[in-house]
């Protein structure tokens, strides 16, 4: 049976991001570290302009923030490899991963032409849900779900040309569906057996969520700079936390100029 290593030349991960939320970049490299710390594969993490320290990840300078899909488009076609797996800077590994499953996933993929495998479970399958195996299934043909913003190994060609130029990770969801009816699309059909498993999302409407803050104290993980307010399912406070955050955002952009975050 193939290992995770005998995918390094195919397969690349690229993480979601943008200079805006440079602030849980540590976070996020220090999760990925305990949790995965034989990752085989490059890490590809996208930014504008800001700089990066690190001895695992590169970062992918896109330019001025245009959208969503713009600065995904101008990252892959910044990556050789045939596959990618996609995950998002506030997506917080919570558990080793479970890497021979993994490879056995990757297999399957490769071996059977899938076009995008996505590795976490929607809350309810759907009647025309296909099972393949007790772990995952085809997506049908007519669902909305065939472009969930999770982490999901796409081919990096597929993946290219679902994307728009102007929309946002969440109209690619709504509306990405539409664009893929003829692509096989995989996806897992249950949370507890997923290979890797995950905090979505660490970041809530631009605000820190509770479950993160307290995932990064328990693993004595200082949050520099907190200038992020933290989220409130309280309309008011959550505008005054957006107001907050949009601030302090500003003045330590304004600070950090070309000192690189360190993420190592």
């Amino acid at each position: 049976m193939k290992q995770l290593p005998d995918f390094a030349a195919s397969v690349a991960i690229v993480v979601s991001s943008c200079d805006a939320f440079f602030d849980c970049w540590q976070q996020f490299a220090s999760f990925f570290r305990k949790f995965w710390p034989d990752c085989p594969f490059p890490v590809y993490l996208i930014v504008n302009r800001l700089p990066v320290r690190s001895s695992f990840i590169r970062a992918i300078a896109v330019g001025e923030d245009r959208n969503w899909a713009s600065n995904m488009k101008t990252a892959l076609s910044q990556i050789d490899a045939e596959r990618v797996l996609y995950l998002q800077e506030d997506y917080f590994l919570t558990a080793p991963v479970a890497e021979d499953q993994l490879a056995r996933d990757f297999s399957y993929a490769f071996e059977h032409d899938v076009d995008a495998f996505c590795f976490r479970a929607r809350s309810e399958l759907e009647q025309a849900f296909a099972p393949i195996n007790p772990d995952f299934g085809v997506v049908p043909r007519e669902s909305d779900g065939r472009t969930r913003c999770q982490l999901t190994l796409w081919k990096r060609d597929a993946f290219t040309s679902a994307l728009r130029d102007g929309e946002t990770a969440w109209e690619m969801e709504s509306r990405g569906s539409a664009r893929t009816r003829e692509m096989k699309i995989l996806s897992y059909s249950t949370r507890e057996r997923a290979p890797v498993a995950y905090l979505m999302s660490a970041i809530v409407r631009g605000l820190w969520t509770p479950e993160a803050i307290a995932m990064c104290k328990e693993q004595n993980l200082a949050i520099d700079p907190h200038f992020r307010a933290t989220y409130s399912p309280h309309p008011l406070r959550q505008r005054l936390g957006r107001m907050q955050t949009r601030f302090g955002l500003r003045r330590e952009l304004r600070k950090r100029r070309a000192a690189p975050v360190e993420l190592d």
